[in-house]
């Protein structure tokens, strides 16, 4: 997205009052973007507190990583999985970027991002990106790294495969067929030897990630270590109700 078309949004912000997306509430002074009582009552995973959580067990047998957590819930029909399609579908990429923020706000009270010294989102194919005019990933990226102090990269590995989305793929083994070989890495210099922070948006059963992360182990010859954070997970792919 062009730096033209950030200030327009940040003038619009400036002269419109803002309301919470969530229940339309107009925001007071010390209330940003997302009201007090929605705040409150946003559906945390809470995964980010504890080791061996039900997101890195989707990972165990499969790629090593150090530590693994989603933000919240996604729930369907739910107002914040419609926050999610705001910067997901609808070109407000400023959501992502605060909500990358808000996220990190959690992260930092634990040790989760101990020792993590680069932050790289999941890419999106040239083509998608050029249609969406941004990459929503790199926004969350960009929240977390401003607000946790740690350096992202987002020109090290490229999506070199269109391969459909994911939401529209039903079956498991469909969506894990769907993202073999998609990545490769340009840059593996920038990666060896550190511990990367994986990030995208909202994890299902993790294929994405864990293709990128191969690739990513593969390139650097097992000379890295990698977590994934995500703003959202289905609850239904981890059984929760």
């Amino acid at each position: 997205m062009s730096l033209l078309k950030e200030y327009i949004v940040a003038l619009k912000r400036l002269i419109i009052p803002e309301i919470c997306p969530l229940c339309g509430k107009r925001l007071i002074a010390a209330e940003r973007f997302i009201c007090l009582s929605c705040y409150s009552t946003a559906p945390y995973t809470n995964q980010w507190k504890s080791r061996d959580n039900m997101m890195e067990q989707r990972f165990w047998g499969i790629v090593p990583i150090e530590r693994a957590a989603a933000f919240l819930w996604y729930i369907e029909d739910g107002g914040y999985r419609d926050l999610i399609h705001l910067f997901k579908y609808h070109s407000q990429w400023f959501v992502a970027q605060y909500m990358g923020s808000w996220f990190a706000t959690e992260l930092k009270r634990c040790d989760f991002l101990d020792g993590v010294d680069l932050i790289v989102p999941i890419p999106l194919y040239i083509t998608r990106r050029l249609s969406r005019e941004y990459n929503q990933s790199e926004y969350i990226a960009i929240g977390i790294s401003r607000y946790a102090k740690i350096p992202y990269c987002f020109n090290a590995v490229r999506r070199v495969v269109n391969n459909p989305s994911q939401t529209v793929l039903e079956k498991e083994f469909d969506r894990w067929g769907n993202v073999e070989g998609i990545f490769k890495v340009v840059r593996p210099e920038k990666l060896k030897s550190r511990h990367i922070l994986l990030v995208d948006d909202v994890f299902t059963t993790g294929a994405t990630i864990i293709s990128c992360a191969q690739s990513i182990i593969k390139s650097c010859n097992g000379d890295v270590k990698i977590s994934v954070a995500t703003l959202a997970a289905s609850q239904y792919m981890f059984g929760e109700q």
